[in-house]
């Protein structure tokens, strides 16, 4: 429990030394603040008082750390003081956490519920009379645990302050009455001698003996000049001692002297210089207390300081290293908003030089700061600026905006730096640049917008305009032009052309651009590659041959340009090109939208030569159809009929002539089913013939197949093996279904001419119906599906089976929903046909 003696306090002694203390404190060379700071650095305390306690108040000598508002009148109601108890006790006194201290008084300290004190530690602080006047204390705003060198600490650090004397030197009538007497000078705690008008030593006690190792006998009659090197303030005493004597200094005078001991010692001392008269007469008398050991102190104190500075100062250097590093930008302000960190990452993104001073350089960035809808940013409404209000930011989209430069995104975010306190002491804020995210972001927009264009009905001409637009909106550009080359002429025809409102264009991009006159335009031509010219003012310069078309293009407010190339494969096709209102240094967001833009183009035009191609073909497939069904369909017929007649005629006539009538008859008859297929397989392909599909057995069906085709495998000496299951349902057209597995038994039989086993399997597999066809014999599936190749020209032998015989099985399975695939080796071939199984909603 601490201890309030009021009768310590109060004692009259005690605050006589208090005053004294007090008075001599003032003017010792050592600084208090700085011993403060010591202390408190070296116990690792926020504050740290050097305090002087009286009867009613609380005096401040020294502070560290400590609030202004209790050290501001430098001294307080001794209500708010702990040096009371130190002082009362004569003992050091602690606290390791105020808040769970058996005493109230602590509990409920002002210093504790006003300011935040947790926990501190006190020594008392004595005068040379070892009378307690006052305490040496540290506190944290944390809970600690004090140890016993964190007392001794203290305890050492007040002997640099204690070295009071504990009354002043006797002056008056009695001391001049007898000032030659040696029992009075002797009596003197302090160094004590006396000069004449010349600054000879007249007198010397026994203090001054022991301090500077000079007898009397030595001392007097000696310059003090010469015998201690005494300077005050820089200049010899004798001439203080002269200048009193002389009436030319109006004493007393006090103040720092340094002097030199016997053994060569530096001795500080804070000195008094008196004019008194004695016996003798006049004489100077002068008083010297040693504070070597306080300047020592407060050296070591300052010189622990000035490292301290100095490791500072390496530690801001190595953070500004480190900050410098970071490939974020940062920008850290104190409290009143001032920058104090501007770092490499964030001028770069500005494009200020690395050794603009702070302040110059924010204020050169702020005014290019915008929302992203394109607005600027009031320095109120900055992150760094609500972040000293105390508000936390997080990934706040910025923009940045300057002239002649492209425009850059970043997401900042902000938040406040605290003190020790909890006190806000300045903010922090973070940028990371996201422009090539949203740069790929926008060129993946303008891509699917592109592709939505293409996808629309029309000519490229037709389409062009919203092209151009959404495009150069995308880049930010004024004016895009596309052009397709014409072969016949050798020049790039202009399709569409784009100008921002502003922009007059008028006249300065022709038609058609010749490509023995086109200089950007006719490298990319001849390469097949994107060209770029990010500032035409300079290139103009460098090639005098396009001067006047480059000037043309910076008199329209035209500052670079960017041309891609439309290609389908290696074959360039035409060209897609932009201008820019500033020049470009960064081509990145240009080269990859226009490139991406101008390769949809290329496919779309693609595209559309194929669905040409298509058209062609189809519009040559129904003319040939047409052909076949009219104009060859009908001598066919006339020739049979006529050979039917003329076989059918009964007149005698030479075998040979029968013979040659009946081979006509033959080849004209496998020539008009050749036809029948042919014409067949187009109604198919086209949807012409519609299929009356409806749930059939498709067991029966084969099997119905297989007994009709047993005949022809027995005359070809093929073994026909079925392999149905049965009850296997499909829906489809039972006629086509009847078609294909007739076609495929046929075939298989035809294709099997030297005999062997021809497999034939009906089985679900897999979820479908699967119909598979093995012939003992080879059939190139290269060829088998070809329109006009052999093994789809030729007949079918014996069977008369139609030809185009593969090729219309496969057309009837994909009518019904199925495949058709043939797998072949040296000595088999096998034809899998599956179909869908019918579903609950399939017409019955």
């Amino acid at each position: 429990m601490v201890v309030e003696d009021a009768g310590v306090l109060a004692d009259p002694a005690r605050l006589a030394a208090v005053d004294r203390f007090r008075r001599m404190l003032s003017a010792m060379p050592i600084p208090l603040e700085g011993t403060a700071r010591l202390a408190a650095r070296l116990l690792d305390a926020p504050m740290a008082l050097i305090t002087l306690v009286g009867d009613a108040s609380e005096y401040f000598a020294g502070s560290f750390g400590a609030p202004e508002s209790l050290v501001a009148g430098g001294q307080a109601s001794a209500a708010y003081s702990v040096c009371k108890y130190i002082v009362s006790a004569d003992a050091p006194v602690s606290s390791d956490d105020v808040h769970a201290d058996e005493d109230q008084r602590i509990r409920e300290h002002p210093l504790v519920t006003e300011y935040g004190v947790r926990a501190f530690l006190g020594v008392p602080l004595r005068d040379a009379d070892d009378r307690p006047v006052g305490s040496l204390s540290v506190m944290d705003t944390r809970p600690r645990t004090w140890s016993d060198t964190h007392w001794s600490t203290l305890l050492e650090m007040t002997v640099l302050i204690s070295q009071v004397p504990a009354a002043a030197p006797r002056t008056g009538t009695l001391l001049l009455n007898a000032l030659d007497t040696t029992e009075v000078l002797d009596a003197i705690a302090e160094a004590f001698l006396t000069l004449d008008a010349e600054g000879v030593v007249t007198g010397w006690n026994t203090a001054a003996r022991e301090l500077f190792g000079f007898t009397a006998t030595e001392a007097c009659g000696q310059p003090v000049a010469e015998l201690l090197a005494a300077e005050y303030t820089g200049r010899p005493v004798q001439h203080l001692a002269t200048g009193l004597l002389t009436g030319q200094i109006h004493g007393p005078v006090s103040g720092p002297v340094t002097l030199r001991a016997r053994d060569g010692r530096r001795i500080h001392a804070q000195a008094r210089l008196t004019l008194m008269r004695g016996a003798g007469g006049r004489t100077v008398c002068v008083f010297l207390t040693d504070v070597t050991a306080q300047v020592a102190a407060a050296e070591t104190a300052q010189a622990a300081a000035a490292q301290a500075e100095v490791d500072a100062e390496d530690q801001r250097g190595f953070a500004e290293a480190l900050l410098d590093s970071l490939g974020e930008g940062v920008i850290a302000v104190d409290a009143e908003g001032r920058p104090v960190v501007f770092n490499r990452a964030l001028r770069e993104l500005h494009g200020l030089p690395a050794d603009m001073p702070l302040a110059q350089a924010r204020t050169i960035a702020l005014p290019r700061l915008h929302h992203p809808d394109g607005t600027p940013i009031d320095r109120h409404d900055l992150a760094v600026t609500h972040a000293l209000g105390g508000r936390t930011i997080r990934d706040e989209e910025v923009l940045i905006r300057e002239p002649g430069r492209p425009d850059r995104y970043m997401l900042a975010s902000a938040q406040p730096v605290l003190g020790r306190y909890g006190r806000p002491i300045g903010a922090v804020t973070t940028v990371q640049d996201i422009t090539e995210r949203r740069r790929a972001e926008q060129i993946r927009n303008c891509e699917l917008t592109i592709a939505n264009i293409l996808n629309q009905p029309g000519t490229l001409t037709e389409l062009a305009p919203a092209l151009l637009r959404t495009t150069a909106r995308t880049l930010g550009w004024p004016c895009l032009t596309l052009g397709l080359i014409d072969s016949t002429t050798d020049s790039l025809r202009i399709l569409g052309q784009w100008a921002a409102e502003g922009y007059d264009l008028h006249g300065l991009i022709p038609d058609r651009f010749p490509r023995s006159n086109s200089g950007l335009l006719a490298t990319v031509w001849a390469t097949g590659q994107p060209a770029w010219v990010p500032d035409l003012a300079a290139a103009q310069a460098t090639n005098p041959q396009h001067t006047a078309l480059a000037r043309a293009y910076l008199d329209r407010g035209l500052r670079a340009m960017f041309c891609a190339p439309i290609r389908d494969g290696d074959e360039v096709l035409g060209m897609l090109s932009g201008f820019a209102g500033t020049t470009e240094t960064d081509d990145f967001l240009p080269t990859g939208l226009l490139t991406a833009v101008a390769a949809q183009i290329g496919q779309f035009l693609a595209r559309r030569r194929a669905e040409d191609l298509a058209r062609e073909l189809a519009g040559a497939r129904a003319d040939f159809t047409a052909l076949i069904g009219h104009d060859m369909r009908t001598p066919l017929t006339t020739i049979a009929t006529y050979t039917e007649y003329l076989l059918d005629d009964p007149a005698p006539r030479p075998d040979t002539d029968r013979q040659l009538l009946e081979g006509i008859d033959r080849n004209a008859t496998t020539l008009r089913e050749l036809l029948e297929g042919l014409l067949d397989l187009a109604a198919l392909e086209s949807g012409h013939h519609a299929l009356d599909t409806r749930t059939l057995d498709l067991s029966t069906v084969l099997a119905r197949a297989c007994d009709a085709a047993a005949t022809a495998a027995a005359a070809s000496c093929v073994d026909l093996h079925p392999r149905i299951r049965p009850d296997v349902t499909v829906t489809g057209d039972p006629d086509r279904l009847r078609q294909l597995a007739d076609t495929l038994l046929a075939t298989a039989i035809t294709a099997s001419a030297s005999g062997g086993d021809l497999q034939a399997a009906l089985e679900q597999a897999d979820g479908a119906v699967q119909l598979t066809i093995t012939a003992p014999a080879h059939i190139d599936s290269g060829k088998a599906f070809r329109r006009f190749s052999e093994a789809n020209t030729s007949g079918t032998g014996d069977t008369a089976t139609p030809g185009m015989s593969l090729l219309l099985c496969r057309v009837i399975a994909e009518r019904h929903g199925g495949t058709l695939t043939l797998t072949d080796d040296a000595e088999s071939t096998t034809v899998t046909v599956r179909l869908p199984q019918p579903t609950p909603n399939s017409p019955a």
